[in-house]
C-alpha cells in the first residue's frame, strides 16, 4: 500500500524505525498496564492528551515543505522518548496516537506536513499492535470487530492518503486542527456527562 504511487515519496523510514519501534514497546506496556487503570482516569487522560495535540497544531510549524530526505533533520532522542510515551498512553486508552503523534512531528520533530501524514500512519499500526498484543493479556478482546475495524482504517488510510496528496499543505493543517478539537470536545462532554451521572 505504500511502495508504490506517488505518496511513497514521502515515507521516511528512518522515522519510522525510531517512532515505530519505540511506540511498540510503549504500548505493549500500556496496553499491559490497562488494566490496573480506573476507566474514568483513561478517559481523563485521552481528554487532556487530545487538548494538548490541538494546542500544539496551533503552533506554525517552520519546516521546508520541501520534502527531501537529505535536508530533513530530527532529535533521535525526542523522536524515539515522544513515540514511546505516546505507545504507553496509547496502549492504555485503547486508541490510535496518530491523533497526538501528528502534532508531535509536525511541532517539536519540526517533519514537513506530507512526510508526517505519510510515515505516521504505519508507526500508528506498529503501535497499535502492540496495544491490541497488550490488552489480549489482561482483557478479553471481541476480536471479530477489531478485525473489521483494521479492515476498515486500511482502506480508509489509503483513500486518505490519495485526496490528501491533492490537498495544500495549510488546508491539511487546519483540517487537522478542527478533527483534534472535535475529538477533544467530545471526549470532555463524555467526560462531564459520566462524572454528573455517578
Amino acid at each position: 500500500m505504500f511502495r508504490k504511487g506517488k505518496n511513497s515519496r514521502f515515507i521516511h523510514k528512518e522515522l519510522i524505525i525510531y517512532m515505530g519501534t519505540s511506540s511498540l514497546f510503549g504500548s505493549l506496556i500500556g496496553g499491559f498496564g490497562s488494566g490496573y487503570v480506573h476507566g474514568h482516569v483513561i478517559n481523563i487522560i485521552y481528554g487532556i492528551l487530545a487538548i494538548i495535540a490541538a494546542t500544539l497544531m496551533l503552533i506554525p510549524n517552520k519546516a521546508r515543505e520541501d520534502n527531501t530526505f537529505s535536508r530533513i533533520t530530527f532529535s533521535k532522542g525526542v523522536a524515539i522518548v515522544s513515540a514511546f510515551l505516546v505507545g504507553i498512553v496509547s496502549g492504555v486508552v485503547g486508541a490510535g496516537g496518530g491523533f497526538i503523534l501528528i502534532p508531535i512531528m509536525l511541532t517539536v520533530l519540526k517533519i514537513p506536513a506530507r512526510i508526517t501524514i505519510v510515515s505516521s500512519l504505519p508507526i500508528v499500526f506498529i503501535s497499535a499492535i502492540g496495544g491490541v498484543i497488550g490488552k489480549l493479556t489482561t482483557d478479553h478482546l471481541p476480536i471479530l470487530p477489531i478485525v473489521f475495524t483494521v479492515v476498515g482504517s486500511l482502506f480508509g488510510a489509503y483513500i486518505g492518503l490519495k485526496v490528501s496528496s491533492r490537498i495544500n499543505v495549510k488546508v491539511l493543517r487546519y483540517g487537522l486542527f478542527i478533527l483534534t478539537s472535535i475529538i477533544a470536545i467530545k471526549i470532555w462532554i463524555s467526560i462531564l456527562v459520566s462524572t454528573f451521572n455517578d
